[in-house]
Order: structure tokens, then sequence, then C-alpha cells
């Protein structure tokens, strides 16, 4: 297993680079090259082929705010440690899962594609991520300075959520927490990834889908306390992430509510109970996101045939799968797919066709 300590400090100097640099040069000898974005704010990292396929692009888009686009799959068992001092870290996933763990707590949790984990640590604590080999893995990762929000957002501190204020205020941790995605923070990040700009254009359009992120995070938690209410058993934990694992395993030939709290072994009024504490919705309401979430992806992301598509996703009827996915993402898949084919912005229109093309 390869473990590298990468800091926030080293991302953001790097991003300092000359831009008039030609070629690759080595960032990590054992890792892969580095190459400096024309902007001259940012840089492109390769992976070896022997480390993995793919990379990541990271942006220092201000003083206070910078993003990661990661598109990357392992060629083997990889540990990393991130140190992210005073930034709040916001990670959309797209694709893909991952476990992570944090500061002194020896326990793996979860990064899956649906869910926006986000942290802030305590000085010098740094989260542990694993990637297994052969998995594909999108995320678009945001850090926001602890001592900028009030600039980047445009809110001062005490109109936050608790969670947010302490660490802004008291650099309280907030310990890993998991928000699901909603269509809207969906879109952006996926957007992140499709953004056709250069230059000053690019920088202030991811700004934008950065900001949309972490304000859907903040209205997460903006009706709740500090404290998150009831906490589940670590069993029970266990139970509820397993199944929101057989939801995924199973799109095509979905299981009632019943029969998924018999697959798990629990009760069908703490398994709803589970759900809403967990992943903040019903066992309905998160099947349906994984479906949407599943169906983005290959919609944007493979030539798979539309049809095909509404059926591993879990719809028997073209029509119903159409009309599901422009209501979460505004535009039907066919738009959407022409969108990602161009590499054009994804302000995508309500009026479209609602049938299925092949």
């Amino acid at each position: 297993m390869f473990l590298d300590d990468r800091t926030i400090e080293e991302m953001l100097g790097c991003a300092g680079q000359p831009s008039e640099l030609a070629g690759w040069r080595s960032a990590a000898v054992h890792e892969g090259w580095r190459e400096p974005l024309a902007s001259g704010h940012g840089f492109r990292h390769r992976y070896d082929a022997s480390v993995g396929d793919g990379g990541w692009v990271f942006h220092r888009l201000n003083d206070a705010l910078s993003m990661a686009v990661v598109d990357f799959r392992a060629a083997r068992h990889l540990s990393r440690l991130h140190r992210h001092d005073d930034h709040l870290v916001f990670c959309a996933w797209i694709e893909g899962r991952s476990t992570i763990s944090a500061g002194d707590d020896p326990a793996d949790d979860e990064l899956a594609h649906g869910f926006c984990t986000f942290y802030g640590l305590s000085r010098g604590d740094a989260v542990r991520t694993v990637y297994e080999p052969n998995r594909s893995l999108r995320w678009v990762s945001i850090f926001l300075r602890r001592d900028r929000v009030r600039d980047v957002l445009g809110l001062d501190a005490q109109a936050l959520p608790p969670i947010f204020r302490d660490y802004i205020l008291h650099r309280t941790p907030t310990g890993l927490r998991h928000v699901p995605l909603g269509s809207a923070a969906s879109v952006a990040a996926n957007q992140a990834f499709e953004c056709p700009y250069e230059g000053e254009l690019r920088r202030l359009y991811l700004i934008a889908k950065a900001i949309e992120i972490v304000c859907a995070v903040i209205q997460s938690h903006a009706d709740g306390d500090a404290e998150d209410g009831p906490v589940l058993p670590r069993a029970d934990v266990e139970k509820v992430k397993l199944a929101r694992q057989v939801i995924e395993q199973n799109l095509d030939e979905p299981l009632s509510v019943s029969e998924l709290a018999a697959a798990v072994g629990m009760t069908i009024k703490k398994l709803q109970s589970g759900f809403q504490l967990l992943f903040r919705g019903s066992v309905g309401q998160v099947y349906k996101q994984v479906r949407l979430s599943k169906a983005l992806v290959l919609v944007s992301k493979s030539d798979m045939p539309m049809i095909d598509i509404a059926i591993e996703c879990g719809y028997e009827c073209p029509g119903s799968f159409t009309r599901a996915f422009k209501l979460a993402f505004g535009a039907c898949p066919t738009l959407v797919r022409a969108t990602a084919t161009r590499g054009a912005p994804a302000a995508l229109p309500r009026e479209c066709a609602s049938g299925l093309v092949n």
C-alpha cells in the first residue's frame, strides 16, 4: 500500500508555479507528474500507470477558495493522508466510493457517490483515504479558508448553523459529516467537470459551482443544531449503510421497504428512522436519489442507449424515467448527453422533448 502525505499548503504553493514552464515536471518520486495550468493559478496532476489511470486538476480560485476536480482509477490499493489546516473541505462525490477516517478516530467511514462529505479538523490533524484498485472515482473537492468565509459567501459566521459557526470562530472540529447531494448540487459538481471556459471565465464559473455546493451543504444544516439528534448504535449504522448498498446493487429489481429491512435484519420502523438520521431522507427518497445519481453518470459518461439506462436504474417506463430525470436535473437525458459530448456549459433549459432517443 502506497502512503502519501498531502497538505493544502503544498497544493497552493504548487498552484503558483509559472505557467510558462514547458512540459511535464515531477510532482512526487513514485506518483506522477504535474503541469502548470495556462492561467498560472493551478496545476494538472497525472498519475503514473503503476499508480492509476487519470488524475486531478487543482484550481486556486482566489485567496480563500480552491477546488480539485478528480477523475481517477487506482491500479492498486492506495492510502493518502490529507492535511487541510484552517480549511473547511467539501467533497462532492459523483461516481464511486472510498473509505475515510479522521484525526484520532480509527473507525473507517465512507465517501460515496450521491453524497457530499465535509469536515473541518484541528490544526495538525489529517484525514486518511483509501482507494481500492480498478474502481472509477470522480469527485470535486472544495477548500474554503476558515477565516475568509465571510469574504467568499457574504455571510457572517453568526448567521451560519452551529457546526460551521463553531469551527469558524473557535476551531471546534466538525468531524466527518455526510450530506446527500441534492439535484442542484449534483448538477453543479458535474458541471465543474464540463467547464468549457478558459482564463478568468473559467475561474468565475468554478467559483460559482463551488459556492452552489457549499450553500447546499449549509442549507442541509440550517434547521439543525450542532448536535445531530439521536445517535444510532454502531451496529445499526452498519445495517443502514448495508441497506443502501443493497439498494445500489438492485436498482433494476428494487426491493420493497419490508424486503430491504428483512435483508439487513432491522424492523421497518428502525430502518426508516436510520435512513432519516444517516441520510436525511426516507428509504424511498434515498432510492430515488441513488438511481438518479447513477442515471446522470450513465447519461453523461457512456453511450448506453437511454432505454437501457432507464431499465438499469429501475424505471420500467421510459417516459417515467425521462420525467424524473428532467425534474431532478432541469433537462431531458438526451440534452444532458449532448451537452456533455459537446463540452458546452450545462445551462440546461426546461424545454425538451419528452421521449427517449437511443
